[in-house]
């Protein structure tokens, strides 16, 4: 919770993150600070994923861009809400 309102004021700002996990609904991020959210598919950018859950990757259907554990991403906070406990990024290309 606490996590989540200290980002509450940090939406529209650009991080530098590292992919930590990977679902079948998006990949979670986190920052140098030690903060994780999420980039949901639809955030992700303008194509459908493929997540292979043997590899826990996501295949970009047209860019087969794949991501991955350990990937670096640029972020930018799109959400925070403390009382969901939830803080939402999307990817910056």
């Amino acid at each position: 919770m606490k996590k989540a309102e200290f980002m509450e004021d940090k939406i529209g700002k650009v991080y530098d993150g590292i992919i930590s996990s990977v679902t079948n609904f998006g990949v979670f991020v986190e920052l140098e600070n030690t903060i994780e959210g999420l980039i949901r598919f639809q955030d992700l950018g303008d194509e459908y994923f493929i997540y292979n859950e043997g590899n826990k990757t996501l295949t970009g259907e047209k860019s087969n861009i794949i991501y991955k554990i350990g990937d670096k991403i640029k972020i930018k906070v799109i959400r925070a809400n403390k009382e969901a406990r939830e803080i939402d990024f999307a990817k910056v290309n």
